[in-house]
């Protein structure tokens, strides 16, 4: 329970949600924001509406942050045409630009205006979601009752409570906070997998996890051992090293406490089970063998299903004793995967001699996976991509990224 100084009393854990409630406002909670249905509000054509308030609702282990908190503010979205006075006049005072827009605040919440309005009574702040959302109610309310006085806002209509939409196990407020929503559910895909959970597989799963997708299956038939805690996200305890865990059970138990939704596969891709990813949406390949390699990235390509392959690498220069290399994603789509055969590493002779003189650095796996991560998040749309590369190299002693393969 924190204190506002402008208010002089607690806000309490709910932010004025159930005063809101008690009071007969018509409200419901989704995806980390309050909607205030049924407020009504004159047209500019002199009639009444309904339109309804949209504001943050970040909840912080267990309660909710006041408006005061970093990240939230004095403003509001708004779904309805734009309020006016009991003359048809815009209410300016609301915000300056009166221009419909499309605003997308969560996935299934598209706002036509936000509005910027804060008393000098509350100039530090809104003590909490009552005071905040009454005061636009006020504004907007009051012009509705000079046509009808018995307008109100407060109509005691019940909706059933929302059902959370989400795989993780407490809420992304950082989507929220960053005003992201509608563009991270972009990535909410149904099944996604990661094949190869050494140090760059590690470092994709550590991103993808935090993520809406539905379903992450995790392939890898290799045991968690001491030299892999070294280069994987997060810190293992030596007791957990001597459990020899495989890595799916690892990092699944890591993981687990975020997020439902992550499977382990105790088992590598072959010929035999390769037809598991059938369904998939997207697979990231991160494997060391050039044949798993070869099976896979076909089968894929034959299922006509995206993927990114990754891969390094990185040598010593024996004289300076200073490293040098690169680190490799490589994208394929159903429009473009001819470009494969140039790309990947896909004999064993040649994978299998690059692994054994091969040095892993835990910064340069997470560099390579980042980069794929990147470029899957182009793909979806969470990000913008206007080369529409299909191939991505870091070069370490030129300090450089090159992009090639562009998709037509």
């Amino acid at each position: 329970m924190g204190w506002n100084l402008s208010s002089a009393r607690p806000a309490g854990p709910d932010s004025g949600r159930k005063r809101l409630l008690d009071e007969g406002y018509v409200i419901e909670v989704q995806q980390q924001h309050l909607l205030l249905h049924s407020i009504p509000y004159v047209t500019s054509g002199g009639t009444l509406a309904e339109g309804t308030l949209v504001c943050k609702y970040v909840e912080d282990a267990g309660s909710i942050l006041a408006p005061t908190a970093p990240g939230d503010d004095h403003q509001v979205w708004w779904v309805g045409g734009f309020p006016c006075g009991a003359d048809g006049q815009p209410l300016t005072e609301l915000v300056a630009d009166t221009t419909p827009q499309s605003l997308h605040v969560f996935d299934g919440c598209v706002a036509q205006h936000r509005f910027s309005n804060k008393p000098d009574i509350w100039a530090n702040g809104f003590p909490d979601h009552y005071e905040k959302l009454a005061h636009y109610i006020t504004l907007i309310q009051s012009h509705a009752r000079v046509i009808d006085p018995d307008a109100d806002a407060r109509t005691h209509r019940v909706i059933p409570p929302h059902e959370e939409d989400s795989v993780f196990r407490y809420a992304d407020t950082a989507s929220v906070r960053a005003e992201i929503v509608a563009t991270s559910a972009r990535l909410k895909l149904r099944k996604l997998a990661i094949v190869g959970l050494g140090g760059t597989g590690a470092y994709i799963l550590d991103q993808v996890v935090k993520t809406p997708a539905w379903e992450l299956h995790l392939f890898d038939g290799d045991t968690f051992r001491q030299h892999n805690a070294f280069r994987s996200p997060g810190a293992a305890t030596i007791e957990e090293l001597r459990e020899h865990m495989k890595k799916v059970d690892y990092y699944h138990r890591r993981y687990d406490p975020m997020r439902r939704g992550i499977i382990p596969h105790a088992y590598y891709v072959d010929a035999s089970n390769v037809a598991e990813f059938i369904g998939f949406d997207f697979v990231f390949v991160s494997v060391d063998k050039g044949s798993a390699r070869k099976l896979i990235c076909d089968f894929l390509v034959a299922e006509k299903m995206p993927f990114i392959d990754v891969g390094m690498e990185v040598v010593m220069n024996k004289e300076t004793l200073e490293l040098d290399g690169t680190c490799r994603a490589t994208t394929a789509t159903p429009q473009k995967s001819d470009h494969l055969a140039g790309c990947l590493p896909t004999h064993d002779d040649e994978a299998d001699a690059l692994y054994r003189q091969n040095i892993q650095v835990a910064d340069l796996n997470a560099l390579n996976a980042q980069i794929a991560v990147i470029k899957w998040k182009q793909l979806f749309g969470f990000y913008e991509d206007r080369f529409k590369s299909h191939q991505a190299t870091y070069t370490v002693s030129l300090h450089s990224l090159t992009r090639d393969e562009q998709s037509k």
